[in-house]
């Protein structure tokens, strides 16, 4: 058991999930390091993170990466490890014992950690714990993704077997697709690679997302979002958000389906609200895009997850986080902006610009101003220049929201 101030070193420092547990973890009283490899890194710039330590592109050499993350804790021990996103933490686990002889990361075993993140495999297993997924089926090929789709009827949506795999000891990222035609689905699958999931598009569905911890005996600190836009508008990430009621049965259904998948930590599980009964489109087995939400609502999942893996009592949290909570992702939010004035669609911009009360933002907030002030020089940056990567290992200073880091 850890006393005092625990140190906890968050990696993909570039991501608004990171970013998110970093500012929960340090509210919960932990000292915050972060690890990124651009200069823009939200979570390098927030007044929460004490260290900052660059390392190349996880995706670019999983095992170089993992390396010299290993190497980092050696010199600077922490206390316990959290992945910011599948990026770091697929070669994190694959190499876990690089990195278990400094730190403690909480993870279930390898096999498990690749079942959780196998989007097959949670089809067949939400069927069985009563969140049925749309119509899915299997194409091994790009001929066979076309045949399953004229099974399921067009338009489809075709997801990559995993987010990320793996060829040639680099990570390659795969993001679903919504499919009007066949050519539409041939490219698809060029481009993720077989297997995909070829799935029903559920026109007008109302996509809700629940989220939290599971422990060895259940799921605690439960928050659920109901999305009202999403970018991309079609197979996105939550743009705007708001926290609702739990519905009766939801948080059993939830637990039954990663226990079968065998999985424990962090969570974000994805559903299509059907009217009636809630079906399983996506699983992410690690901190997600709308964390700052349900940490906002009293959830802080960070910080439970982190004090279990510890041995730390936590500080007290409801069974569900509140409801009427919501959250603005400024990029996302700016992008529809002028996507519907580019349409002529004043009442969708004027919505979108419209002011909100009780708003968690993605990157803003006005006590830690240096994460979006981090996200406007990332945008007027010249091409490329923040996706250039060290080839060594830097600590830097704390910065100030005047000062970013060098």
């Amino acid at each position: 058991m850890v006393s005092g101030r625990p140190r906890a070193l968050v990696t993909d420092a570039e991501e608004r999930s990171a970013l998110a547990a970093c500012r929960g973890l340090s509210e919960a009283g932990y000292d915050v390091s972060t690890v990124a490899h651009g200069r823009f890194a939200v979570g390098h710039w927030s007044r929460h993170s004490k260290k900052r330590f660059s390392l190349p592109d996880p995706r670019a050499d999983s095992l170089a990466y993992v390396e010299q993350l290993a190497d980092v804790l050696a010199e600077e021990p922490h206390d316990v490890l959290l992945p910011g996103s599948e990026a770091s933490m697929l070669p994190i686990s694959a190499h876990r014992e690089l990195v278990e002889a400094h730190v403690a990361t909480g993870l279930p075993e390898h096999e498990v950690v690749l079942r959780a993140v196998d989007k097959l495999l949670l089809q067949q297993e939400a069927a069985s714990a009563g969140l049925a997924s749309p119509q899915s089926t299997v194409g091994d090929t790009a001929e066979a993704a076309v045949d399953a789709a004229r099974r399921v009827g067009l338009p489809v949506v075709v997801k990559p077997w995993r987010s990320f795999t793996e060829q040639a000891g680099s990570l390659h990222k795969g993001t679903a697709r919504v499919c009007l035609d066949e050519d539409d689905i041939l490219a698809a699958v060029a481009n993720l690679g077989a297997p995909v999931a070829v799935q029903e598009f559920v026109e007008d569905a109302r996509i809700v997302s629940c989220a939290g911890v599971r422990l060895e005996h259940g799921v605690v600190g439960l928050a659920l979002a109901r999305y009202s836009r999403t970018w991309p508008p079609q197979a996105g990430s939550a743009s705007l958000a708001r926290t609702v009621e739990l519905p009766d049965g939801l948080a059993e259904a939830v637990d039954d389906l990663l226990r079968r998948i065998g999985w424990t930590g962090i969570f974000e599980l994805e559903l299509l609200d059907l009217s009636g009964r809630f079906a399983a489109i996506d699983l992410n087995p690690r901190v997600f895009g709308w964390l700052v939400l349900a940490i906002r609502a009293g959830a802080n999942l960070p910080a439970l997850w982190c004090d279990h893996v510890l041995g730390r009592a936590s500080a007290p949290c409801d069974s569900a986080a509140r409801p009427g909570i919501v959250y603005r992702w400024e990029d996302a939010e700016l992008r529809w902006f002028f996507r519907a004035l580019r349409g002529l669609d004043l009442g969708t911009a004027a919505s979108v610009a419209r002011p909100r009360s009780h708003v968690a933002h993605g990157y803003f907030h006005h006590s830690d101003p240096g994460p979006l002030i981090a996200r406007a020089f990332a945008f007027t940056r010249k091409p490329g220049r923040a996706a250039q990567s060290p080839s060594n290992v830097k600590v830097e200073a704390p910065a100030t929201a005047a000062q970013p880091p060098p």
